[in-house]
């Protein structure tokens, strides 16, 4: 029986000219989305969009089953179909039903066609693009490298090879060099040239490859204009492992020189200058950063090893006391070691490369970090911060660290500009996007500070900094379950304290907002007695939960522990100025951050 009605079914949708449609339908949508494939890139559209032109195909494909079901054309225009048995002498003629139901789909399918084109032209720029007012002729991206050895272990030196051209191009005050890591997302990536040049906001875009034989190394280099997708200029260099310095100062030179920017008599005397490194210690300072950046806890013990070797090796390797002092402070930035331990720890081979090599932005950077985090010393930290973006003006970590170090000193305008810069260095950075958003959380705008945060959350879920400020700035605006939520989310996910999670849920039974943040105090108050705990949580805790007495209690902890949190005292964020009584003012004046004493 239901074969029947199958058969009968289909013998009808044959009668009414259905499988012809659907025919031409589909015909008529593949050349389509071909046409548009070929079309997009041609008029700057980016190649993601096609899946608009995809969508408006599907939606489509019922609208036309429905029309070619009730309707026929004929050369007398659009006329019903005549249902079955029924003579040809009847009138087929459109019935004011049937202009309602012609209407109806004219309109659905014209609403379509908008909506989907609205979302297209919405798809011109992505998220970091927009930061980009207009594309600077001198601005410039280097591309992932190719690895042509063939050999996946030798991918820390391909990148390796990647960072050093860029850290270099970066040094040349006449270019806007975007940052390795928003260059990397294009790895492997068939996205056309000219909508990468979009994306990233420059003019010119650097391809390369790197081709290694034991002891020998070639870099084959190409220059493109991001505009009009033509090769300017293309050169290949090969040297020994030794003199791969002196191979990327060639390179640097002669893409100047092709882009036309002039260079100043100390960039040029800096190119002049490099030498030759110790293979082994080179190789070992690459193996370290590969390691470094992956950021496990097994890839962090591989990239100690790694970069005490390339320091045994050559103690002369400014990188690699500088690699080990970064290790070292990543650790402490997460919270892994206490302050007072790890500063001195992480200071020791900085002032080592220092001495080594004080034209390093990467030291100066550093020594800033130090100053400000640790020893609150606000002017050395400034300066440091200046000389480290007077050396390559291009360091767009920098920026971003400068930017809050400005928030913390209450200048708000000078921070919001040295953010901005960058993420248009940047700009598809999450960790730097992220960061946007707790700056603006600083300087007060809680609202924005939080889309910007759960933005980059939503890209990079394990950020580890994002929960603990939308758990303050949820807080502050009074939004307590999602407050609640992003701390538990902070203590499980970045902390992987459980405890704490579990304080904070019996807590909230007991006592709704204020007595999930006092109980989890309690708990983690507790465990700082035998693991290193940052005393600016417990504080904060304490100070949600409403105990004032206890959070300055613990806020002076966090001032003799040389917490890195605390230079974010002033702002309002960590601390409800509400509760700031003559001890919040004495704090201040210790840590000499009076300027926030006006408020």
């Amino acid at each position: 029986m239901a074969a029947f009605k199958i058969r009968e079914f289909l013998q009808e949708a044959r009668r009414r000219r259905v499988f012809p449609v659907t025919g031409i339908y589909i015909v008529a949508a593949w050349i389509s989305v071909q046409v548009c494939s070929e079309a997009f890139p041609a008029l700057d559209i980016p190649a993601n969009a096609i899946r608009f032109v995809w969508l408006g195909v599907i939606l489509g494909f019922p609208l036309a089953l429905v029309f070619s079901w009730f309707y026929d054309i004929t050369t007398e225009g659009i006329v019903r179909t005549a249902p079955a048995g029924t003579k040809m002498a009847a009138s087929l003629s459109l019935r004011r039903l049937d202009r309602l139901i012609l209407t109806g789909l004219a309109v659905v399918a014209v609403g379509i066609v908008l909506q989907l084109g609205t979302r297209i032209r919405e798809s011109d720029f992505s998220p970091g693009a927009q930061i980009i007012v207009e594309v600077d002729p001198m601005s410039i991206a280097v591309l992932s490298f190719d690895n042509l050895s063939g050999e996946q272990d030798q991918a820390y030196f391909v990148n390796g090879m990647h960072d050093a051209l860029i850290t270099g191009l970066s040094r040349i005050s006449g270019l806007r060099v975007t940052s390795r890591t928003s260059t990397r997302g294009y790895e492997n990536t068939t996205i056309p040239i000219r909508q990468i040049g979009r994306e990233l906001g420059v003019s010119k875009i650097i391809e390369g490859s790197v081709y290694r034989v034991q002891d020998r190394v070639r870099i084959v280099v190409q220059l493109i204009d991001a505009l009009t997708d033509q090769h300017l200029w293309a050169e290949t260099y090969e040297r020994d492992m030794g003199d791969v310095l002196m191979m990327q100062s060639d390179i640097i030179r002669a893409i100047t020189q092709e882009v036309q920017v002039t260079l100043t008599t100390d960039e040029s005397q800096k190119l002049a200058a490099a030498q030759a490194v110790d293979p082994e210690s080179y190789e070992s300072y690459l193996r370290g950063m590969f390691h470094v950046e992956l950021f496990t806890p097994e890839d962090m013990h591989l990239a100690t090893e790694h970069f005490q070797r390339a320091v045994e090796l050559d103690p002369g390797n400014a990188l690699a006391h500088w690699g080990l002092s970064r290790l070292c402070r990543f650790q402490l930035q997460a919270g892994l070691i206490r302050p007072r331990e790890g500063e001195p720890r992480c200071r020791a081979p900085l002032l080592r490369a220092f001495e080594l090599d004080n034209k390093l932005a990467e030291v100066h950077l550093g020594l800033a970090l130090g100053y400000w985090l640790y020893d609150y010393n606000w002017d050395a930290a400034e300066a440091s911060f200046v000389h480290a973006l007077e050396i390559n003006p291009n360091y767009a970590e920098a920026n971003m660290f400068y930017s809050h170090f400005l928030a913390n000193m209450g200048r708000a305008q000078e921070s919001t500009e040295q953010m901005l810069k960058a993420r248009e260095l940047d700009p598809l950075n999450t960790f730097i996007q992220g960061l946007h958003g707790v700056q603006m959380a600083l300087i007060g705008s809680l609202e924005k500070g939080i889309d910007e945060i759960n933005a980059a959350l939503s890209v990079s879920p394990n950020l580890g900094f994002g929960y603990d400020v939308l758990w303050f700035a949820y807080a502050r605006l009074g939004r307590h379950d999602e407050a609640l939520d992003a701390a538990k989310k902070h203590f499980g996910i970045t902390m992987g304290n459980q405890a704490a999670v579990e304080a904070l849920e019996n807590g909230f039974e007991a006592g709704g907002f204020e007595g999930a943040m006092l109980e989890a105090a309690e708990t983690v108050a507790e465990l700082s007695k035998v693991t290193y705990v940052p005393a600016i949580e417990i504080s904060a805790l304490y100070e949600l939960g409403g105990d004032i007495d206890k959070c300055f209690e613990w806020l002076n902890v966090a001032y003799d522990q040389h917490d890195p949190t605390l230079p974010y005292i002033g702002a309002p964020l960590l601390i409800d100025k509400s509760n700031a009584d003559a001890r919040y003012a004495d704090l201040l004046r210790r840590m000499n951050l009076t300027q926030w004493l006006s408020d």
